[in-house]
């Protein structure tokens, strides 16, 4: 597998560090980048950030620095090559998991896509296209534009 290009680690890493100040400001939980989750279907999976609610946080084992259960959101930074794998297999992992939130964050035009978990599927809660305010329903109080953030 190719490595992430340029773009893809700076929306990574600015998102990343805008959830964590978000989280940690308002104890919310914690959130990481580059970890493996051990999903309960046994499946290993790399999400480009995963949080986890206060309520949670013991799915992460401090040894060996892995999450251990589902996250309570995951989120994709999608580009041409990963898009299929990430909205098909990956996506029926984590629904299969019980992962109750997946964005989908568009590397070319930044659009972000939240889901939301039920029992039938994922439903999509809102598209919100690059250059507006994002403010995912399933962590009050973040907003984040990412043309802003990324300073473009």
């Amino acid at each position: 597998m190719n490595r992430p290009t340029r773009r893809h680690q700076h929306i990574v890493g600015r998102l990343w560090n805008a959830l964590a100040d978000h989280l940690q400001a308002n104890n919310l939980g914690d959130c990481w980048f580059d970890i493996d989750v051990l999903l309960p279907t046994g499946s290993v999976v790399g999400p480009d950030i995963s949080i986890l609610f206060s309520e949670h946080l013991d799915r992460y084992d401090k040894q060996k620095g892995d999450i251990i259960g589902a996250p309570d959101i995951v989120v994709e930074v999608s580009s041409p090559t990963t898009s299929e794998y990430d909205r098909t297999d990956k996506l029926s992992e984590y629904h299969r998991s019980g992962v109750q939130w997946v964005w989908f964050v568009d590397q070319e035009t930044l659009t972000v896509e939240e889901f939301q978990w039920t029992p039938e599927g994922y439903l999509l809660r809102q598209v919100v296209k690059g250059g507006d305010v994002f403010r995912p329903k399933a962590l009050e109080g973040f907003e984040v534009n990412l043309k802003r953030l990324l300073r473009e």
